[in-house]
């Protein structure tokens, strides 16, 4: 994990890592050659400069939390289903929630808004 995260903290039983967005297969790819972790979730976030996207991994009473950054326009990110199925519903709220491209999400309908709505309604509005 060392060589893909460049910057690293521990907290208790928490570890964050960020990891540029290039790196993340060989990440995914480490924790699931493990077998003991799963996804929790995937948090989104519009910082106003970027949006960060975070996994949530736990394997007991650890929690690793992997942090990258995309840019606001034409965010795009590959889908992690083929490796952790249970990414499915947390991409597609990426997607529609933050405008997040999944590239090759094995469904990217919509959970909560009308397909037709083009609203993105966690961006952060950055005109003044």
């Amino acid at each position: 994990m060392e060589e893909a995260g460049k910057d690293i903290h521990r907290k208790r039983n928490e570890i964050w890592v960020t990891v540029e967005k290039r790196k993340l297969r060989k990440v995914w790819n480490l924790l699931r050659k493990e077998g003991v972790f799963r996804i929790s979730s995937i948090s989104g976030l519009d910082t106003g400069r970027d949006l960060e996207v975070i996994y949530h991994f736990v394997s007991g009473e650890m929690v690793i939390n992997i942090k990258t950054h995309l840019p606001r326009k034409n965010p795009e990110i590959s889908t992690i289903t083929d490796l952790f199925p249970g990414a499915n519903l947390f991409e597609r709220e990426l997607m529609e929630m933050l405008g997040i491209r999944v590239k090759n999400h094995p469904n990217p309908k919509r959970l909560f808004l009308s397909e037709t709505s083009p609203e993105t309604p966690l961006r952060k509005n950055t005109r003044v």
